[in-house]
């Protein structure tokens, strides 16, 4: 492979603005997530305000995430919101039934996730019941999260603590309702969602988002079927339509061949076909978008570590993690104009995970630093970025776990440069993923009709390709000190480490 890559940015080919949701993140009550990830309780010695780790909170408020989706995942379904509300030793003990038959003791609740987004400056977003429950529990948590007003529920919230509401604006109807959320078709989804939907309704000047549960991966019919079955009237009660997309495994998470980093990492890049494809079937019967496509699952999804149950889908995270995340957030940033929303899964010890705890210690992991050297982007207007690198994977393995993903019939292939660009207040931004996993390149950065000057060049990589983060040596993938860069015109080299991730920003001339 020549190690020269070149990557085309043309400023003038906006493609849209990057919506901050698309960096967003995901809490389920799983494994070691919630409990000790957020949760310890206000007695424990573990440093905390109200309860909630003050480590995480501090390792995580720098990245800004702009929205965190709460309870579940497939724990939505069976969750009743009344249960974590109230006097905390007087919530009843339930069982997890979908994640190994763990013990629920509801004492991080409604209350306790609103403290926990405000403390992180996020937005909340909860998914809401509906596969065990009726309409008017859905109905009653919103008006007793939102309602300004005099109502018992309102009243309710007050006597718990919560003198003012606390604006909820999405909300998602049901998870996985193809599965998990009930085993429902399509057309019993749309059903139900509509249902639900008709008896939601926004208080005290609160906007609601009502967001239906899309696509598992790229089942396009499910997507055809519920946009046909509810038809032009009703789909006006969906503000978002959110699919699921998991890239999964190849080897283990720290054990894999260079074949299965490949593997993997074409697997990730397949999440275009994905936006693609559904965003294509939703334009046939929403040509305005004005429902919004959303990922509020996606990520890799390895074998539990060992040692930890099986049911709380712990995993390491590694470089080759890191490559899957930049890869999906540049694929996002490349098709601002198609989504609306995005949430990796999952925030703390469970599946990519930004961080990993244990008692008293926490440490950020590669995915974090993706999220943390991709910041720049939110808020920023997209603009066309094109790879002329080679090919260092034909994407088979992706192209078969998502068939035909791409409707325009283009081959997939996997590139040894891939990346995104954006621009704002006169600034580029370029970030780009190395895909190679033993040879380093040279990459050559040309904006078209424009100069650069001086660059900031910040690059996430590791000597191995199995690297990782552990609480013995915590900052083994880190990211590197900010440099400078001279331009040459239009044109600037920076070199890229094998399995390395770079971001590149700089006034444009």
């Amino acid at each position: 492979m020549d190690t020269t890559q070149r990557v085309l940015v043309l400023p003038q080919e906006p493609i849209g603005t990057i919506n901050p949701y698309l960096h967003g993140h995901f809490a389920e009550h799983l494994g070691e997530l919630v409990y000790p990830g957020v949760w310890v309780g206000e007695d424990s010695p573990i440093p905390n305000t109200g309860g909630i780790r003050n480590d995480v909170v501090d390792a995580l408020r720098p990245l800004e995430i702009p929205v965190l989706r709460w309870p579940g995942g497939c724990f939505a379904d069976t969750y009743h919101w009344r249960d974590g509300i109230g006097p905390r030793e007087k919530r009843p003990m339930r069982i997890n039934v979908h994640w190994g038959m763990a013990e629920e003791a509801n004492q991080f609740g409604t209350h306790e996730f609103v403290a926990f987004c405000r403390a992180l400056g996020a937005e909340p977003y909860f998914a809401a019941n509906i596969g065990s429950s009726a309409p008017e529990e859905m109905r009653d948590w919103i008006e007793y999260c939102n309602f300004a007003g005099n109502s018992t529920l309102a009243g309710e919230r007050r006597a718990n603590g919560a003198a003012e509401p606390f604006h909820v604006q999405h909300w998602g109807v049901g998870n996985e309702n193809w599965g998990c959320g009930g085993n429902m078709s399509p057309e019993e989804y749309a059903a139900a969602f509509a249902r639900f939907r008709t008896f939601v309704f926004p208080y005290s000047g609160t906007p609601l988002d009502g967001i239906a549960c899309g696509p598992n991966g790229p089942d396009w019919r499910w997507t055809r079927r519920v946009l046909e079955t509810l038809g032009p009237g009703r789909r006006r009660l969906m503000k978002g339509f959110a699919a699921h997309y998991y890239c999964g495994t190849a080897g283990t998470a720290t054990e894999y061949t260079e074949a299965q980093w490949l593997e993997l990492l074409a697997k990730a890049a397949a999440m275009e076909g994905m936006v693609i494809g559904h965003r294509a079937v939703m334009d046939e019967f929403d040509p305005e978008r004005k429902i919004g496509l959303i990922f509020d699952e996606w990520g890799a999804w390895h074998p539990v570590e060992p040692g930890k149950p099986r049911g709380g889908l712990y995993q390491q995270n590694t470089v080759r993690d890191a490559c899957v995340a930049a890869l999906t957030l540049d694929v996002f940033h490349n098709h601002a104009d198609k989504l609306y929303m995005a949430n990796v899964a999952q925030l703390i010890n469970v599946l990519q995970s930004l961080l990993l705890v244990e008692e008293d210690r926490c440490l950020k992991t590669p995915t974090y630093h993706v999220f943390d050297l991709y910041r720049p982007h939110k808020g920023a207007r997209a603009v066309r970025l094109i790879s002329e690198a080679e090919t260092v994977s034909d994407g088979g393995a992706a192209r078969d776990q998502c068939r035909a993903c791409y409707l325009d019939k283009r081959p997939f292939a996997l590139r040894a440069v891939q990346g995104s660009a954006s621009v704002r207040d006169g600034k580029l931004c370029v970030t780009a993923v190395n895909s190679h996993p033993t040879q380093a390149v040279e990459l050559e950065l040309e904006v078209r009709q424009a100069r650069l000057e001086t660059l900031e060049v910040v690059t996430l990589a590791a000597d191995d390709i199995h690297a990782h983060n552990t609480f013995a040596r915590p900052d083994v993938v880190r990211l590197s000190k900010p440099a400078t860069v001279q331009a040459d015109g239009p044109r600037v080299r920076v070199p890229l480490p094998p399995g390395g991730v770079v971001r590149l920003r700089g006034p444009l001339g």
